[in-house]
């Protein structure tokens, strides 16, 4: 009998020493995850605030462009209002007949 409670009991500390293995096993992997989230949670945080910076920039030149035109457009303008002013002398000329 005494030799049977001794085995249940070897066995039984055999187990405990494997389930507390098994928790810090557990409790290393649960830090590494906190640390990982936290990083995680900073890298987001940052690249939130460089694609805010960017979509301002973004924006920035877009208006840019809409307020110094380019070269091409500024042709095309310029054309438009050739075209506009030959048109009205015509207008006038006809007038003056």
């Amino acid at each position: 009998m005494a030799s049977e409670l001794h085995d249940r009991l070897e066995r039984l500390q055999r187990k405990s020493a494997v389930l507390i293995e098994k928790y810090q096993a557990l409790l290393a992997q649960s830090q590494q995850t906190a640390r990982e989230l936290e990083e995680s949670t900073a890298s987001n945080a940052r690249l939130k605030a460089q694609i805010e910076q960017l979509e301002h920039e973004n924006e920035y030149l877009r208006l840019s462009h809409t307020v110094a035109p380019t070269a091409e457009s500024v042709a095309q303008t310029r054309a438009i209002i050739s075209k506009l002013v030959r048109d009205i002398d015509r207008c006038i000329s006809q007038l003056n007949t």
